[in-house]
């Protein structure tokens, strides 16, 4: 872990400097009041390379992570091999996990790692303690993420449980493409199955269906979409799609 720079204390010239760092927290920034501020106006701001590992199972989190910057994956190995993501981490959210940590103290359950070059600002446990007992803003903050990403973590939870393997695919197929304008996705099936939690082969079955059905396109690490309207149909369930919808 390298500090690129420490946050001035003084808050009261410096504000506007912060409130650009947090730009995508307006829900904290915007409700902020000084003893927020003052917990804020502590943190420093370090830097990580890609695939840095910044919680890991067992671990006792000394810090509260805002990621300016970048992007962290909150995934279970099995120990098996095989990984499922949970959630990512991105600038604007918080990690659930951390919070519980945090809070009450619960051992991280996971491992979360950075995808990519991340900057974030690190509140150290003694300054999160005194800004939930003392910051009314901060402490609404930080039950309203924990609500949030708790409801997020039941529609997870409920989907590992009860929806087809095929339509769980489908969906994340369809958020993928969404997120890339329509342009390939460069992905390997070994990576969709650590999303997933299920295996290369499962995966490789269900997207040769996909190609069959004309969704997809697959070729080597991408996947290419061929008919975004074919494919909303499989993940609604609707599998059966005709072939002249493409």
């Amino acid at each position: 872990m390298s500090v690129v720079t420490p946050i001035p204390t003084d808050y009261q010239s410096d504000i506007a400097e912060l409130k650009s760092l947090l730009s995508d927290y307006p829900d904290l920034t915007q409700t902020a009041d000084p003893q927020c501020w003052d917990m804020l106006a502590g943190a420093k701001l370090h830097s990580f390379e890609a695939n840095t590992v910044l919680f890991q199972e067992g671990m006792v989190c000394e810090h509260l992570m805002l990621i300016v910057d970048g992007c962290v994956r909150v995934f279970r190995d099995s120990g098996e091999g095989r990984e499922v993501t949970l959630y990512r981490v991105e600038p604007g959210q918080l990690c659930i996990h951390n919070l519980n940590n945090l809070v009450d103290g619960v051992q991280y359950p996971m491992m979360a790692r950075t995808e990519t070059g991340m900057s974030g600002l690190v509140i150290s446990r003694q300054a999160f303690k005194k800004g939930l007992d003392e910051s009314a803003s901060f402490r609404n903050y930080v039950l309203r993420t924990l609500t949030g990403r708790l409801s997020h973590m039941v529609d997870l939870i409920s989907g590992f449980a009860f929806d087809r393997l095929d339509l769980r695919v489908a969906v994340w197929l369809a958020e993928q493409f969404e997120r890339s304008n329509g342009h390939p996705i460069k992905v390997t099936h070994n990576d969709v199955a650590d999303e997933l939690g299920t295996t290369r082969e499962m995966i490789s079955r269900i997207l040769k269906d996909f190609e069959h059905k004309r969704c997809i396109e697959l070729a080597r690490g991408k996947i290419h979409l061929v008919c975004k309207h074919t494919l909303n149909l499989v993940s609604e369930g609707k599998g059966k799609a005709r072939k002249d919808l493409a």
